[in-house]
């Protein structure tokens, strides 16, 4: 392989890594984002349900299971787009490694022999199921708000 076919494949792999890395952040930012806009709506829903205003105490909760909802959608889009480029970065990496004649260089591959699989549970994964409950909760809370606490 010559310098030239060494750079270009550096580049792509910079670029392939850039794509993966700008997809994680950008799902991780909104799961920030997600847990701050939770901790407003819960602190929300105290003072309206001591203020006695029932209905939008449970209209607060509906709208944190929509939020959840939401994030979780657009969450499980990134990390797909994610999962595209680690393929891409893995196949790069290998290749750069077999040019360099530097096993070290396949770094996608060690860190994912090091990790175990992420738990499935009837068809999905533990972060859905997560988000599932999160939705179940706040639903369950507009609810008996709105029929128990009246």
């Amino acid at each position: 392989m010559t310098e030239g076919e060494r750079e270009t494949l550096a580049i792509a792999l910079d670029h392939a890594w850039r794509w993966y890395e700008n997809r994680r952040g950008r799902a991780v930012l909104l799961l920030q984002i997600l847990i701050l806009w939770l901790a407003i709506l819960g602190a929300a829903y105290g003072v309206v349900v001591q203020a006695g205003l029932y209905g939008l105490a449970g209209s607060i909760g509906v709208l944190a299971a929509v939020s959840v909802a939401a994030t979780d959608l657009e969450a499980s889009k990134l990390r797909t787009s994610a999962g595209l480029a680690a393929e891409a970065v893995a196949d790069l990496q290998g290749r750069l490694a077999d040019a360099l004649a530097m096993e070290s260089m396949r770094l996608q591959q060690r860190e994912q022999a090091g990790h175990a699989p992420t738990p499935i549970f009837l068809g999905f994964d533990s972060g859905r199921w997560v988000a599932f409950v999160s939705i179940v909760v706040a639903l369950g809370a507009s609810l008996y708000t709105w029929v128990a606490l009246p």
